[in-house]
């Protein structure tokens, strides 16, 4: 039977949280905002992109043209086009858009991107990542994912209501009552051990489970403590000849304006010293500037890194041919 949008949805959804509980994702997207989203993104266009996914590249941005690369178009895409999709798998909204949920198809390597009509899509082929980690609420005593979504369980031997998740001590085991000897006594015996050895056993699942869940939180504290500290921390940066270099904002650096960080540009913005390489290729890939007279490229858009106030300009081919092509012929 072919699948249904409303259950594809459903199918990358789970399968998404499926990779965030067994840590089988990048940061940016367990730490969800919409600029480490846009991050992810254009790491991911790094690798190479084929043919299925460039389509659901291009419907994300809403830009079709074939003459701009992945890479630029993900780079140029506001970072609030990811807030929805944000939102979404934050729980804040039921449903999105469907360029949202194919984007989220692709950031995961869902296996049965993208969705199509009279297309039916099991998702069997993302369910080997292995059981999703569990704890239980001491509150509730339902099984609550490392997602914090709370789902309701059976009560079962291993999952006894009478057992106190908050304690992860391993229960005293009874002593067992004295039987008549006989084959009649042997064999209450034996189910009497059988049920203490059952219940020690759950008892040490529950507790490497708590002890997991501890490590996990702790460690999540750890991050958005780092991410949210102090300026003093080195959430800076400042331009040095070619690139930009990270630095604590209280630093004080002679003749140097410091900026709040951007992550982004940090990685990638970078001044090109050798623009005899660049060509007709170039463009949609290079910016450039020209104050008094002097050129200047570099390989993302914004503002200049110097002169406060000044926009790049995306490169043109009577650009590449008036200032790069012709310096090169006339010094031959």
């Amino acid at each position: 039977m072919a699948t249904l949008f409303v259950d594809y949805q459903q199918l990358v959804r789970q399968a998404y949280e499926r990779k965030r509980a067994n840590n089988a994702l990048p940061l940016g997207l367990i730490h969800l905002t919409p600029g480490n989203l846009k991050e992810e993104c254009v790491k991911k266009c790094t690798q190479q992109v084929n043919k299925r996914d460039e389509k659901i590249i291009r419907d994300f941005c809403g830009d079709l043209n074939e003459s701009k690369s992945c890479h630029t178009l993900l780079q140029r895409c506001d970072p609030d086009k990811f807030r929805p999709l944000v939102n979404f798998l934050k729980g804040r909204s039921e449903k999105t858009v469907e360029k949202n949920i194919e984007l989220l198809a692709w950031l995961i390597e869902f296996s049965g991107r993208p969705w199509e009509m009279g297309k039916t899509i099991s998702g069997d082929d993302d369910t080997d990542d292995g059981p999703a980690l569990q704890d239980v609420s001491p509150a509730t005593g339902n099984t609550v994912m490392a997602t914090g979504i709370p789902l309701r369980l059976v009560a079962t031997e291993e999952h006894s209501p009478t057992e106190n998740p908050a304690n992860p001590e391993i229960p005293e085991i009874p002593e067992n009552p004295i039987v008549p000897a006989g084959d009649h006594g042997v064999k209450e015996r034996k189910n009497v051990d059988v049920g203490t050895k059952a219940k020690e056993k759950s008892a040490k699942k529950l507790a490497a489970a708590i002890m997991l869940s501890l490590v996990v939180g702790t460690g999540g504290m750890w991050w958005w403590k780092e991410s949210n500290s102090t300026p003093g921390s080195g959430a800076c940066m400042y331009w040095l000849e070619d690139h930009y270099e990270p630095v604590a904002c209280n630093k004080k650096l002679p003749n140097t304006t410091i900026i709040p960080v951007d992550s982004m540009k940090l990685k990638y913005f970078r001044k090109i010293t050798t623009p005899d390489t660049i060509t007709y290729q170039a463009v949609g890939k290079v910016w450039y500037s020209k104050i008094k007279g002097k050129m200047e490229y570099y390989t993302m858009s914004g503002g200049h890194p110097v002169v406060p106030g000044y926009q790049l300009r995306p490169i043109t081919p009577y650009i590449i041919n008036v200032h790069i092509l012709s310096a090169v012929s006339s010094q031959q």
